[in-house]
């Protein structure tokens, strides 16, 4: 889970505003699910964190996100990996769909995650209200894939489904 401040909220989504990433995004869309292959995640959950913070499923705002739904490499900015195809919560949990990039990294990363080597995601997001370690409204700018998340049940479901 990343917490950043607004005034960096803003350059990054300026950045995932530019035509580049759009182009980016569009292209991964597009591609074959059997070309890039595909995911299916837990990205977050309400189970108290690392850093000691729960976020509140009904308090996520979705909708500048879902305009253009990136999926970095450890909350790098300039390392998008991915796409989100579907964003959806189930049991308490927000679970993410979506598609490798058609890049060598998005492809790297897709052999770990097939491989089951890479297996754990975590939350980009503004804080927009809190109450103690609440997080009672935030929006997401991303998600990333990552070696340790903040969030110790933000993991593939593959292993959960019992495929390899």
């Amino acid at each position: 889970m990343k917490n950043i401040t607004n005034e960096i909220a803003e350059k990054v989504l300026a950045h995932f505003e530019s035509d580049e990433v759009k182009s980016f995004v569009e292209v991964t869309e597009k591609a074959a699910d059997a070309d890039t292959g595909t995911f299916e995640v837990v990205i977050t959950t309400e189970n108290l964190d690392r850093y000691q913070e729960v976020i509140s499923m009904n308090g996520w705002d979705l909708e500048h996100y879902l305009n253009n739904p990136v999926v970095l490499w450890g909350h790098d900015h300039n390392n998008l990996i991915g796409v989100c195809t579907s964003l959806e919560i189930i049991d308490g949990k927000m679970v993410a769909k979506g598609k490798f990039a058609p890049t060598e990294e998005g492809q790297e990363k897709r052999k770990l995650y097939d491989a089951g080597f890479l297996k754990a995601t975590s939350v980009g997001f503004i804080e927009k209200e809190r109450e103690g370690n609440l997080i009672t409204k935030a929006e997401l700018l991303e998600f990333s894939f990552v070696s340790v998340p903040a969030n110790p049940y933000a993991l593939s479901l593959a292993m959960e489904k019992g495929l390899n």
